[in-house]
């Protein structure tokens, strides 16, 4: 490319396209919502095709959603914003479970939370309802410690005839350090917290510490990943995070926990002090069992596989969706996919996408013409049936509908997913979908979007991606036949910088993505929002610009990104807050 740095994000082609809308009735703006995969719960549309808004939610533009052009022409150093996140459901009980063990009751007092997306979905204001249940929670941990005479013991400790305040200041000391991810050492900030404690103490010592244990897992410090940052200017626009901010968001980001005791003595001891001290951190957090799966998390959450468990099918059409080891084994299947790519394929962008090797077990075999076993065995289809993730049947399942295979919601995903273009909603008057008929192919029941005017352009960017998908049923097993007719699996890419034109097939799709540069730098924008968890603005010019480097000097491997990504001004920097910078 001539000019990288000025090209980064150009989505001039789309938006040419796009001008065609204007006649057929598909204006607003353009974001992830409307006719989305993922759209309710028991829908078998049950995964986003947007990696920037599962479940059919808008994504703000602006302050919240993503932009089109990030230009590093001018490098000043400004990290973008730093939100303040809420930690996520799985992070709050790993959280809870390093401060207190395991804590019966604990899911279930803290209830079924909808975490916002870790691709960028602006974070939605607590809940009333929401707020009751971090109540429940909390007061479910302290019980279960104060009940405990053995946990009390090891949590809040009082050797007899010592003083019981200065026991519970030792507990805020201690658990704060870890609850908070930072030590607590203003006497003011301790009194407010013994201050719970005292007014408890009148009834007995555990009631006292239950009260401190309820105020402290209550406390936004605990809820949310607060960052301030230092003093220490960077440039006009950002200063250095704390040692110990820089190791909570490490440990967050790769591990869904807060740092250990390895990772605090790091930080204690000015191991995080800059981008090379980071980068050797993160090389032994990678290879800790709870980092070694970050990328596999990246590509379950970039491609929705979780959906899976909500997801509906006719059970009259596909029985053998309806056994529970069945998407257990669709699940397993694409881990083993993501293991192979990962470890023996170089996890290479073009291997994602073209990579002829599947997996089967006893549940998957006859999609192979094999038998199998319980234990997943691989083999490698050279007939032009497997292209990488393209033809995951979770992901087939993912993007279908529970009758029929869905060229919508498939096209939707390539664009979206793949390719980070943001398309308009739909229009208020969508006509409902064509009846499933027999001997009428999905293709034929589709044609109706090209001759009605109210949906011609939008479904020309979604149908022409999604008909090459449809030798893949709503199960993602290969066909050559819909509704008694043979497949007509042709398409056209339209509205890209790069991968215009006809295209035969999955496979001959794969070649036009694997070749992609649009497609290269999608996944490198998919990566910034997950691992930074906001948008990319166009302040991050310069740290996709590193991003995109680095991965394009390491030959495209997916395990890089993680290195790559601690690199970048919006990992290692925050915005300055005025009360804490320095003049």
């Amino acid at each position: 490319m001539a000019n990288k740095s000025k090209a980064l994000g150009s989505f001039i082609p789309l938006v040419a396209t796009v001008a065609l809308l204007a006649a057929s009735a598909c204006t607003g703006n353009l974001s992830g919502n409307g006719d989305a995969p993922g759209a309710g719960a028991t829908s078998a549309t049950g995964g986003s095709s947007s990696a920037g808004t599962p479940g059919g939610g808008s994504a703000t533009m602006g302050a919240g959603g993503p932009v089109d052009t990030l230009d590093c022409t001018n490098h000043v150093v400004d990290p973008g914003p730093s939100p303040m996140r809420l930690l996520s459901r799985r992070q709050y009980l790993n959280t809870v479970k390093e401060l207190a063990g395991d804590v019966p009751g604990l899911e279930q007092a803290l209830g079924q939370t909808e975490d916002a997306s870790a691709f960028g979905l602006v974070q939605p204001d607590v809940t009333q309802v929401e707020l009751e249940h971090y109540q429940a929670a909390a007061n479910a941990v302290a019980a279960a410690i104060v009940t405990d005479p053995a946990r009390l013991d090891k949590v809040a400790p009082c050797a007899s005839g010592a003083a019981p305040t200065e026991c519970a200041k030792s507990l805020v000391t201690k658990l704060g350090a870890l609850a908070y991810r930072a030590p607590i050492t203003d006497p003011a900030d301790i009194e407010r917290h013994v201050q719970l404690f005292s007014a408890g103490i009148a009834t007995s010592y555990a009631h006292g510490i239950e009260l401190l244990l309820q105020g402290m897992l209550q406390s936004p410090r605990f809820l949310y990943k607060v960052e301030i940052g230092t003093g220490e200017k960077v440039s006009d626009k950002a200063v250095k995070l704390s040692a110990y901010e820089v190791a909570a968001r490490l440990s967050y980001a790769l591990w869904d926990s807060p740092p250990n005791e390895k990772l605090v003595a790091a930080a204690a001891g000015g191991g995080l002090n800059d981008a090379a001290a980071v980068s050797s951190q993160l090389t032994w957090m990678l290879q800790d069992a709870k980092g070694e799966k970050l990328v596999h998390r990246f590509l379950e959450t970039w491609l929705h596989l979780g959906q899976i468990d909500r997801l509906v099918k006719s059970s009259e059409r596909y029985s053998q969706f309806q056994a529970p080891s069945f998407k257990e084994s669709l699940k397993g299947q694409a881990r083993a996919f993501f293991d192979d790519l990962l470890a023996n394929q170089g996890g290479k962008l073009q291997a994602l996408f073209k990579s002829q090797t599947v997996f089967y077990n006893k549940d998957l075999g006859d999609y192979y013409g094999a038998s199998g076993t319980d234990a997943f065995q691989s083999l490698v289809k050279t007939d032009g049936t497997a292209a990488g993730i393209l033809t995951l049947p979770i992901v087939m399942a993912v993007q279908g509908k529970p009758d029929e295979s869905s060229p919508i919601y498939r096209g939707r995903f390539v664009r979206e997913a793949l390719l980070c273009q943001q398309l308009p909603a739909p229009p208020a008057n969508i006509p409902p979908a064509p009846t499933v008929m027999a001997g009428v192919s999905t293709r034929e029941r589709s044609a109706q979007h090209a001759s009605d005017p109210t949906c011609a352009g939008c479904h020309m960017l979604l149908d022409q991606v999604g008909f090459g998908f449809e030798n893949y049923d709503t199960l993602g097993r290969y066909r050559t036949e819909d509704g008694g007719k043979p497949i007509d699996a042709s398409g056209q890419l339209v509205g890209t910088r790069d991968a215009n034109g006809p295209f035969n097939g999955v496979q001959e799709l794969a070649e036009k993505l694997a070749g992609s540069a649009e497609v290269k730098e999608c996944v490198t924008r998919q990566w910034f929002r997950f691992a930074i968890s906001r948008f990319e603005q166009p302040v991050d010019g310069c740290s996709m610009k590193s991003l995109l480097d680095r991965f394009d000097a390491a030959g495209q491997d997916l395990n890089t990104l993680p290195q790559a990504i601690v690199q970048t001004d919006a990992f290692l920097y925050r915005r300055p807050l005025d009360s804490e910078v320095k003049p």
